[in-house]
């Protein structure tokens, strides 16, 4: 079993969801992310190359699979659009371009360090 760490624009994201939406997600994390996350999803490509996409109703969960630790890297969460390249996608190659997505990521990444 995997366990999920959040960066903190990914619990932002999180925390915007409506609450059914957020017990629902938490309960897919359980049953589907947390077991098996390469195959419950999608790799991503371009600057996000690194990361996978989970696609849960109207929503999308990204995040980075690290096998070795057992841990899923939540970077964002966000809302499908029309035109099918979502918003989320836009926001997390912004921050991958201007480096404050490896900022979050080291930050989330190093809460696992700590005692």
């Amino acid at each position: 079993m995997y366990t999920s760490k959040f960066t903190s624009d990914a619990l932002e994201d999180v925390s915007a969801l409506p609450k059914n939406v957020r017990n629902a997600l938490k309960r897919e994390f359980e049953k589907t992310i947390h077991r098996d996350p390469i195959a419950c999803s999608e790799p991503l490509t371009g600057p996000l190359a690194d990361f996978r996409s989970f696609h849960f109703h109207n929503y999308r969960v990204i995040y980075r699979v690290y096998g070795n630790l057992k841990i899923v890297a939540v970077v964002g969460v966000g809302k499908k659009d029309k035109t099918h390249y979502a918003e989320i996608y836009k926001k997390l190659e912004r921050l991958a371009k201007s480096g404050k997505l490896a900022e979050d990521f080291l930050r989330a990444i190093r809460l696992l360090e700590s005692p």
